[in-house]
């Protein structure tokens, strides 16, 4: 049977997972990262994707390009193609889940106020571990995380 990437639906079973892991305590585990308890970038990304129907063998973020490459289990979108819920953000040390928050509009915006106490919404487009003594796995904003622009991978069954 032909490979073919997963559905729309099947990236909507994955941003409902992560939805579940909102609050997780940011925790250097890998592997052994566990909802609510404690993950990372690389474990609870890992974790939601398995709970989801959609295993991989768990890699560290700076091995992921390499698993891509060698399994074929993912493919990389090239640059003018539409992302769906679900893709996988990578930058070097750091993964998350894109988001369009279709199946949750309550954490699509993030209040946010500026050093000068001006009000402004964030418009969330992803799910993501945050880093040792930050904020909670949750939504975030690609452009509020990180300026350059992140290789995005789709899994394939």
């Amino acid at each position: 049977m032909p490979k073919s990437d997963i559905t729309a639906a099947d990236g909507l079973r994955l941003t409902a997972e992560a939805m579940t892991w909102q609050g997780t305590p940011y925790a250097l585990v890998g592997a052994g990262s566990i909802k609510l308890t404690g993950g990372d970038c690389s474990g609870s990304t890992w974790r939601i994707y398995t709970v989801a129907g959609f295993p991989y063998d768990y890699q560290m973020t700076a091995n992921f390009p390499a698993y891509v490459v060698r399994t074929g289990r993912f493919r990389e979108l090239k640059p003018k193609e539409t992302w769906q819920d679900g893709d996988i953000l990578y930058w070097p040390n750091h993964m998350a889940l894109y988001a369009t928050f279709t199946n949750d509009p309550a954490d699509a915006f993030t209040a946010r106020v500026n050093a000068q106490g001006h009000k402004w919404k964030q418009k969330n487009d992803m799910w993501t571990a945050s880093h040792p003594g930050g904020v909670p796995y949750g939504p975030a904003e690609l452009r509020y995380w990180r300026p350059d622009a992140p290789r995005v991978f789709r899994y394939v069954k």
